[in-house]
């Protein structure tokens, strides 16, 4: 354990404190960190080499399965590995039989939603161009997800979760979308879709929605606010996204 003393006379500034017996503190501390990833695949362990090499993470392999990193880099490297970690729990594997789904049609909002989805249920995907790629075990989770997007009300009473929102929290947003697509400077419109978006801020979906759904409707319109609220609005950009936003709703309001 270090001790305090004061310098001797020998010592350039004397009566100054001094520490001592702290030469061996780091004695210890080993000089480098081994990881041990036989569990890993070795495509999972190809990805994590190229994720190194690509940070230039100074690094070494042991055969093939360990790998060998400095100790003073042990955070980075094991915040790597979660990354790496998170990526392939969702990425898909080429030995796998997959199938594609043709996306070319939906608009941002709405992708952002599926891949939400896709993640939330750890569902492996990616894209090819305006293609969704999922391995074919997957196909029906995957069906399921993109009808309750584009249908809703499809989606049975019975799984509604108790304590979902009431049903009349969309006719506010239908009304001032509407407002808004017709005439983009109305003051009022804004103040009324601003109200109905917090009304339904952090709610479940209205019975007999789907919550993707919902979540995508909050989206689009937290969205139109923010262009709404931007520097310059465009009055055309303003009437396009809340029409979207409307025809979305009219269904069910």
């Amino acid at each position: 354990m270090g001790l305090l003393s004061e310098r001797s006379e020998e010592d350039d500034e004397q009566g100054d404190v001094a520490l001592s017996g702290l030469e061996d503190l780091d004695a210890d501390r080993p000089d480098e960190m081994v990881y041990e990833l036989d569990d890993w695949s070795e495509r999972d362990r190809t990805v994590l080499k190229e994720r190194l090499e690509a940070l230039a993470v100074p690094h070494h392999w042991e055969e093939e399965t360990t790998l060998v990193v400095a100790a003073d880099d042990e955070a980075w490297v094991e915040r790597i590995l979660d990354q790496v970690e998170d990526d392939l729990s969702t990425a898909l594997d080429e030995d796998v039989e997959q199938v594609a789904y043709d996306l070319s049609q939906w608009d941002e909002d709405n992708l952002a939603v599926l891949v939400d989805g896709l993640v939330d249920e750890a569902i492996p995907h990616g894209f090819e161009g305006a293609e969704l790629l999922v391995h074919q075990i997957d196909e029906e989770r995957v069906d399921e997800i993109i009808e309750a997007l584009v249908s809703p009300g499809s989606a049975s009473a019975d799984d509604s979760p108790a304590g979902s929102a009431p049903a009349d929290l969309m006719g506010p947003l239908f009304v001032a979308a509407d407002r808004l697509s017709r005439d983009p400077g109305d003051r009022e419109g804004t103040t009324e879709l601003v109200a109905a978006m917090k009304a339904a801020e952090g709610s479940s979906a209205p019975y007999g929605m789907d919550k993707l759904w919902w979540d995508g409707v909050q989206v689009q319109a937290a969205e139109l606010v923010a262009l709404i609220d931007g520097h310059d609005p465009d009055p055309e950009s303003i009437a396009a996204r809340a029409s979207t936003l409307r025809e979305g709703l009219r269904p069910y309001v």
